[in-house]
């Protein structure tokens, strides 16, 4: 089975226009033992990745499905036709739609699905309970996006030096859950800011918390206990 990867972030594309795939681009892209039906999924596949606007964040698997061989279906020795059919957009299940100008004329229409694949951290070997989090026990794997869940991390660098909550698995997300950022009896640096000022001391941690999670912190100058926002790592973050 063909099978075509790249890079996408979206799928708003602009594939309202058909497309002329003359012959000379037929005998350039195709390999000669590939059958008709073979050559009409490989042509498929490459209109629809021709559609797409590409980023480089995530990666996108296109597959034409199986082609019925009853269809009647001859060598094109003229201009091949290739559209989006329906109302042109591109979507997880589309299909296109391949007409033959050459006589005797032909047409058939290939199912091709659109898997995108989005970035997640995940670690490279088992992470026992209470580990530290580092580059080198980290990596960026893909999964299917309707998969996803959106307490995932897409960047590996915020995490470094947090640390596990429980077992983590390599294959499987990191999840916000399962690691605390800043952890209870960490020593942390609380910032407080205004809209004129920055003022920066040491604390200690006195629950565990992740990215955006209020927590309650000891001010290790004032012994003061107060509410802060986890910034990142060893950070904590007041507003007042």
């Amino acid at each position: 089975m063909s099978l075509f990867c790249f890079i996408s972030k979206h799928l708003n594309m602009i594939s309202r226009h058909s497309l002329i795939l003359p012959t000379l681009l037929l005998a350039n892209s195709l390999h000669a033992d590939e059958t008709i039906t073979e050559q009409m999924r490989t042509l498929a596949e490459q209109f629809i990745y021709n559609q797409m606007v590409i980023d480089p964040t995530s990666q996108v698997e296109v597959t034409a499905a199986t082609i019925d061989t009853r269809h009647a279906m001859h060598p094109c020795d003229k201009n091949l036709t290739a559209s989006v059919a329906g109302n042109g957009d591109i979507k997880r299940n589309t299909t296109v739609r391949l007409v033959c100008e050459a006589e005797p004329r032909w047409e058939v229409y290939v199912p091709v699905r659109v898997t995108i694949l989005r970035p997640f951290v995940t670690v490279t070997d088992a992470i026992t309970k209470g580990s530290v989090l580092t580059a080198a026990n980290l990596k960026l794997d893909f999964m299917d996006e309707v998969m996803m869940r959106g307490d995932s991390f897409t960047e590996i660098e915020p995490l470094i030096g947090s640390r596990s909550k429980r077992d983590l698995r390599p294959g499987q997300p990191v999840r916000q859950n399962q690691i605390c950022v800043v952890c209870r009896d960490d020593t942390v640096q609380i910032e407080a800011t205004t809209s004129a000022l920055s003022i920066k001391t040491s604390g200690k941690a006195l629950q565990d918390g992740t990215f955006g999670q209020s927590i309650r912190v000891e001010n290790l100058r004032s012994k003061r206990v107060i509410t802060a926002t986890v910034e990142a790592v060893g950070q904590v973050k007041v507003k007042m």
